[in-house]
């Protein structure tokens, strides 16, 4: 079970961020946990191979926000993979009405929690994803190289990664039909951006709208369905690196 939150609030005060906002979050996530449970907070740190959670940076009416202007709304959501420590975020706000970023205390307009139990698994041939925040995938090698490129194989590994870490195995040959291209990239129109989510520490993602298509010559629907199953995870738990500090925020549209 996955557990959604989706928060609004209204700025106290007005801030610049110099790290992208994402990372503002994550620590938010952090220091809640840590005031709550201090058993949940060290699972946490310790998870930093696969983290249990994701974030989004804040939004605004204008997108994503670079700081805070005081009186303004802003909202960001938190997607726990673990019902344990989403119900111990959620019993923290039961007893709040602000929450705490950038050192000020802001008033809670709205909380919306929604538990997630089932991913829906209809399988399509061509599905447009949109990827709202910097978004990059590591590429297998003996150093440690991004690559900010929507490739499919990368992507649904990363995913596959994810749902086998928290929810179960997948095909054990669902990884070779990824490498014989079972998912291709039929177009994208994305731009890159350099962001900083730690201090001294830049990453560069991409941005924009990708079409992948499952090709009739190696598509099979037991892997497109799979497919399709992580592609609607991937709305919640985000995909690539950063996911914890608002990194590959993303939405599909099936067609």
């Amino acid at each position: 079970m996955m557990v959604k939150f989706d928060i609004g609030f209204k700025a106290a005060s007005t801030a610049n961020f110099k790290l992208f906002s994402g990372a503002i979050v994550r620590g938010f996530v952090y220091s809640v946990v840590a005031r709550y449970n201090r058993r949940f907070a060290s699972e946490l740190h310790a998870s930093r191979s696969l983290a249990p959670f994701s974030t989004t940076p804040l939004f605004n009416s204008g997108g994503v926000a670079g700081g805070i202007e005081k009186g303004e709304s802003y909202s960001f959501r938190v997607v726990f993979f673990s019902s344990e420590i989403g119900e111990a975020f959620r019993d923290y706000f039961m007893k709040r009405s602000t929450i705490r970023l950038a050192g000020e205390n802001h008033k809670i307009e709205r909380i919306e929690v929604e538990y997630v139990n089932r991913i829906d698994e209809q399988p399509s041939s061509r599905v447009r994803v949109n990827f709202l925040t910097p978004t990059c995938f590591r590429v297998p090698s003996a150093g440690y190289r991004f690559l900010p490129l929507p490739y499919p194989p990368l992507m649904m590994r990363s995913l596959a990664r994810i749902y086998e870490g928290f929810y179960g195995r997948l095909p054990e040959n669902y990884r070779q039909w990824l490498d014989v291209h079972g998912v291709a990239l039929a177009g994208c129109s994305i731009t890159t951006e350099k962001i900083m989510v730690k201090r001294d520490s830049w990453n560069v993602g991409f941005k924009g709208e990708a079409l992948l298509s499952l090709p009739k010559d190696a598509y099979r629907e037991d892997f497109a369905r799979v497919t399709s199953k992580l592609l609607r995870l991937g709305c919640y738990t985000n995909v690539g690196g950063g996911r914890t500090s608002g990194m590959g925020v993303m939405e599909v549209e099936f067609r």
